[in-house]
């Protein structure tokens, strides 16, 4: 949904609205917001002319029956054309929005005294007067229906509050011992080659998973690695090496189902190819300016643990979760995990990286990689997780929305040549076999 559309048009037409509480899962069960109660906004054209369609989160929208109700030949704006998206919020604040954007609100909303527009940009829930709220529509137009309630098998069930969530974390496995350990030697300056191997080589799978990949194509090594101490010294180096064992070996700790948009086969070829490319353009920028590769690359490996975490607690949950998006491709991720199982993998990404005492940076990117604005230690890591995104996402190689084009602001900020960027994302690309068998084996 988009939000900050929504509080414009809001705020144009005077209706008031107000912040009640934050997204934050630690909060108490009085907090929750009644999906019923929770609005869902789509934005549509037509012509010159802009809409957008206000429904409860418990409904499907109905494209189909809203033209058929007004007359019209509307069409969507996906929430994945960001440029277009933002190009609507700019007009509606610049020029009369009943002129400009015109509001249908479905009968569903109209028998509530109090709405609630969720915010999980900024992480907040924003209370409207429903009556106020109804105003906004064409008399013509009020009492109709466009959407339709979703039926599942969470309706039989009652849905867990943010007090038994954060009880479930506390339930989680410890730290597997091979990353506690390699965390530890991360902490030491001056740690030794021997120290290293000697902790990773107790886990044959994660000796293979790392001289696999030091045998790519993409390092030129075309199966001349034959040892981890090989894969250290020759290719991939101390830091990479520690970052990618810590990152597999707590990946490994999670199972969910094999199959889907949010199951584990689509997760980790998410991760491992932005981890790569993450890496890749990490050693493009200038020295002063380059962050750790080897973190880079755990960044992209690790930077969606959350949902790991939630198909690990939530079983039920995450298969509705996963079915729900297999029916409803175009559905905003977060959006969808909000509706389904009150939390987003963000918030659970951060607590769990807070609970194990994962680097500070992982903490950071865990916690604001959708916000465009974040600004501080670690943002290098953000912007190429955005780069990375807006790279993968349209060959279906990463998870959620990204904007068509590359966001030439960030490279800027980066010192990345655009050309040397596109070269570094054909060269990841060609690396499908290795990143295939890299996958296989975090799923077995």
């Amino acid at each position: 949904m988009n939000s900050e559309l929504l509080k414009t048009i809001l705020q144009k037409n005077q209706v008031a609205f107000r912040s009640i509480s934050s997204l934050n899962p630690e909060l108490n069960s009085q907090t929750e917001i009644d999906k019923h109660s929770q609005i869902e906004c789509s934005v549509l054209s037509c012509e010159s002319e802009f809409f957008v369609a206000l429904n409860p989160a418990t409904h499907k929208f109905d494209l189909s029956r809203l033209n058929k109700v007004t007359g019209r030949k509307l069409s969507r704006i996906e929430q994945n054309d960001e440029k277009q998206l933002n190009f609507h919020i700019a007009k509606a604040v610049a020029q009369n929005l009943k002129d400009q954007i015109h509001i249908f609100v479905d009968e569903a909303l109209g028998y509530q005294d109090e709405l609630y527009v969720v915010d999980y940009t900024d992480q907040q829930v924003y209370a409207v007067d429903g009556k106020q709220l109804q105003k906004l529509s064409n008399e013509n137009l009020i009492g109709i229906s466009f959407s339709e309630e979703i039926k599942n098998n969470m309706d039989a069930k009652e849905t867990l509050s943010f007090r038994e969530r954060v009880k479930a974390l506390h339930s989680l496995p410890p730290m597997p011992e091979t990353a506690s350990k390699i965390l530890n030697l991360r902490a030491i300056p001056d740690v030794k080659v021997e120290q290293i191997v000697e902790v990773i080589e107790k886990d044959p799978v994660l000796v293979a998973q790392i001289v696999s990949y030091a045998n790519s194509a993409f390092f030129g090594q075309a199966g001349s690695v034959k040892s981890l101490k090989d894969a250290i010294f020759r290719v991939l180096g101390v830091d990479a090496v520690m970052n990618m064992a810590l990152a597999l070996s707590v990946g490994s700790t999670f199972k969910i189902p094999q199959s889907g948009p949010l199951g584990a086969k689509a997760i980790w070829k998410s991760s491992i190819y932005a981890a790569t490319l993450m890496q890749r353009l990490s050693m493009l920028m200038p020295w002063g300016q380059r962050p750790n590769p080897g973190t880079a690359y755990l960044v992209g490996l690790l930077h969606d643990i959350g949902l790991l975490v939630l198909g690990h607690l939530f079983t039920d949950e995450y298969v509705e979760l996963n079915d729900y998006l297999e029916q409803n491709p175009d559905e905003n991720l977060f959006s969808a995990e909000t509706k389904i199982l009150g939390i987003s993998h963000l918030e659970v990404g951060k607590m769990v990286m807070r609970m194990w005492n994962m680097p500070e940076e992982l903490i950071d990117v865990a916690t604001y990689f959708q916000d465009k604005n974040y600004s501080d230690e670690h943002e290098n890591y953000i912007q190429l997780l955005t780069v990375v995104k807006t790279l993968l996402v349209p060959h279906g190689l990463a998870l959620g929305d990204s904007a068509e084009e590359l966001p030439l602001d960030i490279l800027e900020k980066l010192n990345l040549d655009e050309e040397d960027v596109i070269i570094a994302a054909d060269e990841v690309l060609s690396e499908a076999e290795i990143i295939k068998n890299l996958v296989k084996q975090m799923c077995a």
